[in-house]
């Protein structure tokens, strides 16, 4: 491993110096009472990296010492004055005197070391420190299961994961009087959260623990302590993963309910439809009630009919026998025409009478046709509906008993979740980079050697070098900045002066916002 590649590897992954120090003032609650215990409070951080907790110590009236093995480590440190050297964590503890230090701390070191190596420092640790004393060593958290499985292993000088319980029971085991595991580093808005993903139990998991282990002292004095040491924090695997649970039951649950729903829907509207379908039954019930109706008057009419022809018979034999005698009895005669006129109308009038009652059988038949094929309808459609309720019922049930659905749906909400991460890494990155760039562009500039080395370097590279110029001029590092007349509002501060530099896309989106401030601007 070369001379500086781990400091540039944790400037890379762990994170800025302002972002470690914000996240060990946690701690600050922990050491403040031992100002109120001794006088002097000497300190040793183990594994001290780029000074961020000695520089919280020394802000804080500490008497604070760093040791590190790694060089690159130490010169990050003497950069900004504070008090390092170079030392191995064990050797460095058995050189101390008896309760000498009011606190040992060690960062992200229990990891790097064997177990056996671990058990020495955590005994040491004990030895040196004064009554009340705290040791604090902090560690990633293998509950988190992506740092267990994945990122623990992105460094090569990590021996394997320690989990809380072993180092917990280590500083117990060792004479330790109380132990406190701090989960550190989860997202904050995860704790209210109003419901947990499959992605949150898998990776949002507190990343690092620590464990505050408190030497034995007089009651009162450890009494000081008890605020900090009572506290929660952080988020364990167990209770993401029961949250999780909790959701996916009240979501199955929901989904019953909706399905029982839906199938009461299904049942009131069949119920509908055979309602429907017995009032057309009973419509065409009564159409036949009528259709008898108009039968019986049929034959009623018919039999009138029937007596007429027998009667016009019977009187046409009168009119026989009449005419035979008219020689005897004209009167009779006149009375016998005029008998059978009467009868010839009554006749007309039978058969005028006659001919709308047919007419009405035909319609009334016709309306007994239409009826019949109304309900054969109804009938068919009450069939088909019934039939399509049954299937969306075993549809349903079928969705439900599936393992297919239960088990794909937390891959889908992961799916969703991922679409909806990959949306927002690009800005965060960007708002995170940029104002560390800057502060580093300032700092060079304010050295001139270590600007004339880096400016040798860059235009080594001219596209990078463009780049960071650029990027310098943007915000006022190098001079003030050219203002562009066509600038679309909202870019004043991004000037493109050379377009070879950019990329296709970016060319072609400049073109397209040049283009709709040329035709907004035209009248």
């Amino acid at each position: 491993m070369t001379k500086h590649f781990y400091r540039a590897f944790e400037e890379c992954l762990r994170g800025s110096r302002e972002l470690i120090k914000e996240r060990q003032t946690v701690y600050l609650p922990f050491i403040e009472p031992l100002k109120t215990l001794y006088t002097s409070c000497p300190t040793l951080d183990l594994g001290c990296g780029r000074g961020e907790w000695l520089e919280i110590l020394q802000e804080s009236g500490f008497e604070a010492r760093g040791i590190d093995l790694d060089q690159g480590m130490l010169e990050a440190c003497n950069a900004l004055h504070l008090p390092a050297e170079q030392g191995e964590a064990v050797d460095t503890l058995r050189l101390l005197a008896d309760e000498s230090q009011a606190l040992v701390s060690g960062f992200h070191i229990a990891e790097h070391m064997p177990f056996e190596n671990l058990q020495q420092l955590v005994a040491e640790a004990l030895r040196v420190l004064k009554p009340a004393g705290l040791l604090i060593l902090e560690s990633p958290n293998a509950e988190n299961l992506l740092v267990g499985t994945n990122n623990f292993y992105l460094d090569p000088t990590h021996e394997r994961p320690i989990p809380h319980l072993l180092l917990s029971f280590l500083t117990e085991h060792t004479g330790f009087a109380r132990i406190k595991l701090l989960r550190l580093q989860e997202p904050p808005e995860l704790a209210k959260a109003k419901r947990i993903t499959l992605m949150d139990v898998l990776a949002r998991v507190s990343p690092d623990y620590a464990i505050v282990a408190q030497k034995e002292a007089p009651a009162k004095q450890m009494a000081l302590f008890d605020q900090p040491f009572d506290k929660e924090c952080g988020l364990s695997l167990d209770t993401l993963a029961n949250r999780y649970d909790n959701d996916l039951q009240r979501e199955l649950q929901g989904l019953k309910e909706t399905t029982s729903e839906t199938e009461t829907v299904l049942y009131r509207q069949l119920e509908q439809v055979q309602a429907q379908t017995k009032q057309l039954q009973e419509m065409a019930d009564n159409t036949d009630v009528i259709l008898n109706q108009f039968r019986l008057q049929l034959e009623n009419t018919g039999s009138r009919i029937e007596k007429a022809e027998s009667r016009d018979r019977e009187i046409e034999a009168a009119l026989r026998g009449s005419i035979a005698r008219t020689i005897q009895a004209e009167i009779k005669q006149a009375a016998a025409e005029s008998a059978n006129e009467t009868l010839r109308q009554q006749t007309q009038q039978a058969t005028e009478e006659l001919i709308p009652l047919r007419a009405q059988t035909h319609q009334f038949e016709l309306q007994l046709q239409q009826s019949r094929q109304q309900l054969n309808e109804a009938q068919q459609r009450a069939h088909h509906w019934q039939l399509q309720a049954n299937a969306y019922e075993t549809q349903a049930k079928n969705l439900l008993d599936s393992t297919s659905w239960r088990i794909t749906k937390p891959l889908r909400l992961v799916i969703t979740s991922l679409r909806r991460v990959k949306g927002w890494s690009s800005q965060i990155t960007r708002r995170l980079l940029r104002p560390l760039l800057t502060r580093i562009i300032r700092r060079i500039m304010a050295r001139p050697e270590l600007k004339r080395q880096l400016l040798n370097r860059l235009r080594q590279h001219p596209i990078l070098f463009q780049h960071l110029k650029l990027f310098a001029l943007n915000r006022g590092l190098l001079g003030p900045v050219p203002i562009q007349a066509s600038s679309p509002q909202g870019m004043e501060n991004d000037p493109i002066e050379d377009l070879s530099l950019l990329t296709s896309r970016a060319r072609r989106i400049h073109t397209q916002l040049k283009k709709t401030i040329q035709d907004k601007d035209a009248p």
